[in-house]
């Protein structure tokens, strides 16, 4: 393991040699922290204090140890589109900007180190040719580290978490916060991959047209854990006819939306899947 110092007052703690990642720029690190401050100004987190306390807290023992994949809380298996997912959901927990409700005011520096982590791990994993060079410098140690489980996982902790998403996420549903609730059920199966909350999470996602694909997985994977839901199978079979239709294509670019369930729906500002770019952002500022 390797200290080295980064933006003034930072440092960033470096598991594998320097030359074998990418270092994330003053330039990218600010994109992303202004991005990722946007999403929170737009959509708050809605989080157990205390579970958000103990997720920061879980992040920060592991951060100089843990393989990029584990910081994300992925398997090397991983897609693009799930280290996208990932690297959203946790550097909205770990952004600078939450120093307030984790009682660290005037310790900002602490979740300034854990976020540039957490963007490291990111831009190194995102783009094909840099997550080759990283998966080659992995030891097998490391390999069989990020294979396994996330070291602060427990069984029980986890369900207990789950559980709670899961009432949550039927809260919001009840007020018709269905984005909301969609992000609440992703952190949920993150964590706890169940049957219940695949299929509860999948038909959210069919609501939109946008993320046809997505519910048709995540409907998929329910059956596949053994879901008893008697509605699953008509609401696989309805979203997969619905995506072979092309109704993504009618959907509203802005809402996600088909124009006649968007005027019926509280489904507002839903976003497009995005991978971020910093490069271009840069570049289009100079």
């Amino acid at each position: 393991m390797k200290r080295t110092r980064g933006a003034p007052g930072r440092v960033t703690i470096c598991f594998f040699m320097e030359s074998d990642v990418h270092r994330p720029t003053e330039d990218e690190l600010r994109v992303f922290s202004e991005r990722i401050a946007r999403r929170l100004a737009e959509r708050p987190l809605d989080l157990d204090p205390g579970f958000h306390r103990e997720r920061v807290a879980g992040l920060l023992r592991i951060a100089g140890e843990a393989s990029f994949y584990q910081l994300l809380d992925l398997p090397p298996t991983s897609t693009a589109q799930e280290i996208h997912d990932a690297y959203e959901q946790i550097a909205r927990l770990v952004h600078p900007v939450n120093a307030p409700l984790l009682g660290l005011e005037g310790r900002e520096g602490v979740l300034e180190m854990l976020f540039e982590r957490i963007t490291q791990a990111y831009l190194n994993l995102s783009q094909p040719d840099r997550r080759k060079a990283y998966d080659r410098g992995m030891s097998s140690q490391a390999w069989s580290a990020a294979l396994g489980p996330a070291p602060s996982q427990r069984r029980d902790e986890v369900r207990d978490l789950s559980d709670r998403y899961y009432k949550r996420a039927l809260e919001l549903i009840a007020k018709e916060e269905l984005f909301l609730a969609i992000e609440v059920l992703r952190e949920a199966v993150r964590i706890s991959p169940q049957a219940d909350l695949y299929a509860l999470l999948g038909k959210l996602q069919a609501k939109n047209p946008r993320w046809l694909r997505a519910a048709t997985e995540s409907l998929q994977q329910a059956m596949a854990l053994g879901s008893r839901d008697p509605e699953l199978a008509a609401a696989l079979h309805d979203a997969q006819d619905r995506l072979a239709a092309g109704e993504w294509r009618a959907a509203n670019p802005t809402t996600g939306m088909s124009t006649r369930a968007a005027r019926a729906s509280k489904w507002e500002d839903a976003p497009d899947v995005e991978v971020f770019d910093p490069e271009e952002e840069i570049g289009g500022r100079r």
